[in-house]
Parts: C-alpha cells; structure tokens; sequence
C-alpha cells in the first residue's frame, strides 16, 4: 500500500522538477548576498559560489555552497534538511558558507508536514551524503539537525550507523523499509535548537479537550487551556495548577491514542480491500495548536544540571550554570481552531509515519518530559540520540523553548565519543537576538555570529578545519 502511494507521488513530482529548479536557482544565488548584521565582521558576502543539485529521484533539491577560493574549512561539509521546509537561504547555511565551509542545505521534497514520508526524507539525507563525499575537496561530512531537521538528522545517524534493527524494531507503531539498509554514516552531528521528535511536536500541540473527533466543537470545558477559569492569561504567562497540567498532558496522551487507532483502522480497512480508497485513507486532524507550554513560561524553563552559557562576554562559554528560558509566551487561541493544511491534512499513512507515538502518561514540568513511549516512533530525537557513534554538538536557544530537551539529549547519547553541550544567551530559534526577551537593550549581543563560531570552533577542533 506504501509503496504504491510513493509510486503515485514520484510521478507527479517528476513532472515539477524542472520548473521548481529554475526558481530555486534564483532563490540560492539570492542566499549569497546575505544582510550584513547575518554574517561575521571579517566575512565577505562573495567568497562562496551556490549552485543547484538534484537530490535523489523524489524531488528534493539543493543548493550547494562552495568557497569561491580553496579554503581549509572546504573539507568539512555540513548538509541540512526539514520535513517539509526549504533550507535554501537560511541563515545556518549562509553563516557556515561564510566560514568557508562546503554546505548542502536542501529543499524537502514535501510542502506540508502532513504528506511527509520519515523513510524518503532518510533516503534523501543518504543521497545528500553520497554527494558530498564526491566531492574532491570534501574529506568529512556532518549533519546539522536545526528544528525539525534533528529529528530527521538523529534517526539518520541511528540508522545508518546501528543498521535495520533500530528502525524496525517491535516498539515501532511504523517501522522503517529495507531500502533504508546501508545508509552512508555521517562524520559527526550538531543539534541547533533541535525538537524532540516530529511525533512528539504534534502530540503536544493537540487539543485534548475534544471529546469527539467528527465534531471539534463538542469540547471538554475543563480541558480548555485557554479559559481562564483554567488559568489562562492572553496577555501575559498563564499559571496552571500542576493538577490541570498534568490532567491536560493526560488527555493529550489519550487523544493520540485514539489518533493512532483510527489510522491503524483505516490502513487495516485498506489492506483488507474494504476502505473507501485502495491506496490510502484522508484523516484529517483539527484543534491542533493547543501546546500548554506555549502559554505557561513555568514550563520547560530550566535544566536539571549545569552547562556553558554563550554570551558577549562568554563567546566560547560561561562557567557551567543551571539554564534558564528567557522566552516571552507566544500563546494564540486564534490559530487552534483554523484549518492548516501542513500541520492538520494526514492521511492514514503519513500520520502513522510522522505523528504517531505512545504517550500513556504524559507529564511536562518546568525541567522535566516525562511519561513518553520514545521508541515507539522513528521520528524521536530522544530515542535516536542514543545511537549516535560519533561526535556530537548540541546548542539551544534560550530565547526559545527547546533546552529541557536539549539537555535530554545530552543525557542520552551514551555511545558519542565526545559530546558537548551549550546554550545561546537570548538567541530566538531562528538564532537571531530575542528582543522582546531583553531586560536592556542589545544585552544578547550578536547571536546569529555566537552561535556559528562556536559551531566553527567546535568543527575545527573535531576535523581540523
């Protein structure tokens, strides 16, 4: 049934290529004329070259960033990627560019989250991978996972370093092909304000107040973080109780349960030749903007232990300290209750690959994620991180809400030869300076430039560039 679907779809791909190049030709060369304050003082926006490459046979497109002269740093190549994104222009690539990096950055084959395949954007990074080491100039290839490229990036290296077993395993609510045996391993790995898995993300963006899944406006009133009754503040951080957190993040765990048992029903009509379709099954998913951590600062704001803090007056990293967020809430009840295609138009099938996990006994605490079946999908970071046999970087962004996770994945890359952790004093998850964050103006500094020479120090020392 799967590959049937893929089959469908790469035909109508193949018929976009050639017109979606040509503007992404456009589009990379516009990368190499960045704005002055996204680059290093001693940068010049002309030392690197971008061209166009075609990744794999799905649809995935590159941009290929090359130093205009031979560098040192050339020998190091980072490639990035997202579910669904296009990473062509963004600031990581543009900022490694700079340094003289050799850099793929790739445009997904997929437009929205929920049409995403976990197996093909795998596919994509090994074909990303092969080019690179191609490369003449090119002696070590690392994968940077940023957003929700780490979670694709973490499972790659899994795989492709521990084989099949990890990615089929009996946990698995969808286990990975056979096409993905003898993936091309990476050199080494860096985490930028990573998430904690595509799964995960979208569990703890459901509404579990919704009772009844053919009617969203049949709510549960006492599941509704947004009364504040509930202790919902739209004007500032709202202050749950415990007890309504942990009832919330409950019933979060109970509707994705019911979300995976209506996939696994249609797939299972499907293959037994009574489903409405005969490749697939339409499911969508609505009132899916509801994370409770949005609105509650209280929530994932500090880590357990202590860890370098990056800032002007720590470029290379403070003394270890406990992390704190200095992220402003971002709450909207507007958006939970309106139709988004990339986050709400699952099929049967591409739920199951990219949103489907267990969560019997989901609980979230200011320092603390807990009460998650990690290994029951592909797409978590936390369970991926573990089998990384390589060097690994992890930065978070405080003025953003991934460094509870962050520190997870510290924790848990047990088998890394050498594993660092740091966090970025006010930088946004796009890596730029937090300035609603800032209790004196300019306080952060430049963040985009902390971060990519930290990530710069750290290759250097790794691979000698």
């Amino acid at each position: 049934m799967l590959a049937h679907w893929r089959a469908r779809r790469h035909l109508s791909i193949r018929g976009k290529i050639i017109g979606v190049i040509a503007g992404l030709v456009v589009a990379a060369a516009a990368a190499a004329v960045p704005a002055a304050s996204a680059h290093p003082a001693s940068a010049d926006t002309d030392t690197y070259t971008v061209s166009t490459v075609l990744i794999g046979s799905n649809g995935a497109i590159g941009a290929l960033y090359q130093p205009t002269s031979p560098t040192r740093q050339e020998a190091t190549a980072f490639v990035l990627t997202h579910e669904y994104a296009n990473f062509i222009g963004t600031i990581p690539c543009v900022q490694l560019a700079q340094r003289g990096y050799t850099v793929m950055c790739v445009k997904s084959e997929f437009d929205d989250q929920a049409e995403a395949n976990w197996d093909d954007l795998a596919l994509d990074v090994g074909s990303s991978v092969s080019y690179l080491r191609g490369l003449a100039a090119v002696k070590h290839v690392v994968l940077v996972g940023y957003s929700g490229g780490g979670a694709i990036m973490s499972f790659y290296q899994n795989v492709a370093q521990n084989g099949l077993a990890v990615c089929q395993a009996p946990a698995r609510l969808d286990p990975c092909g056979n096409d993905l045996a003898n993936l091309p391993p990476a050199d080494g790995v860096v985490l930028l304000d990573a998430i904690p898995g595509i799964a995960f993300s979208d569990l703890t963006q459901l509404d579990p107040s919704v009772t009844d899944e053919s009617n969203l406006r049949d709510v549960d009133e006492s599941l509704n973080m947004f009364s504040p009754l509930n202790g919902y503040n739209a004007t500032g951080s709202s202050d749950y109780a415990a007890s309504f957190v942990n009832r919330y993040t409950a019933a979060q765990g109970a509707r994705e349960a019911r979300l995976v048992a209506k996939a696994e029903g249609l797939e299972n009509q499907i293959k037994n030749g009574k489903g409405q379709y005969s490749n697939d099954a339409p499911m969508p998913v609505g009132r899916d903007d509801a994370a409770i951590w949005y609105a509650d600062l209280n929530l994932l704001s500090r880590t357990k232990g202590k860890y370098p803090l990056i800032s002007p007056q720590y470029p290379n990293g403070s003394p270890p300290q406990v992390i704190h967020s200095v992220r402003v809430t971002s709450a909207s009840e507007a958006t939970n209750d309106e139709w988004s295609s990339s986050q709400s138009g699952f099929t049967a099938d591409s739920f199951t690959s990219v949103a489907a996990i267990k969560a019997p006994d989901l609980r979230i605490t200011a320092d603390s994620i807990t009460g998650v079946d990690w290994a029951s999908t592909n797409t978590a970071t936390v369970d991926n991180v573990p089998g990384i046999r390589s060097p690994l970087l992890i930065m978070s962004m405080t003025g953003h809400y991934w460094i509870v996770p962050a520190e997870m994945y510290y924790d848990a890359a047990t088998r890394a030869p050498s594993k660092s952790l740091v966090y970025v004093e006010g930088a946004t998850h796009g890596f730029t300076p937090c300035t609603a964050c800032e209790k004196t103006p300019g306080v952060f500094g430049d963040t985009v430039a902390e971060t990519f020479d930290y990530v710069a120090s750290w290759a250097a020392q790794h691979y000698g560039t």
